[in-house]
């Protein structure tokens, strides 16, 4: 069996056990309201229509740099195949 203390002494494991102690008093403690405890409880079915709504919205801003970004690559990766081709060796009088 631990010292620790039970749910109503708040000091007698920090305390001195033996030489009588007193009681804290004045603890306030703090719960959660249950009409407040419920906020995920239509999460699923709002984020279908919420959530889609500012996805879509969002769209273009993410949506014009991932298509230049991959135009980028794919133009790099085409040169790239070209320059390390006969081809481009002859085009730029190398190797």
């Amino acid at each position: 069996m631990s010292d620790m203390p039970g749910p109503k002494v708040y000091n007698v494991w920090w305390g001195d056990y033996h030489h009588g102690l007193q009681k804290q008093r004045g603890i306030v403690t703090y719960t959660v309201s249950p009409f407040r405890q419920s906020a995920t409880s239509h999460l699923f079915r709002s984020y279908l229509f919420n959530g889609y709504r500012r996805l879509s919205a969002q769209l273009p801003y993410w949506l014009i740099p991932v298509g230049i970004g991959y135009s980028v690559y794919a133009w790099a990766k085409k040169r790239d195949a070209w320059q390390n081709s006969k081809a481009g060796h002859l085009a730029g009088a190398s190797h």
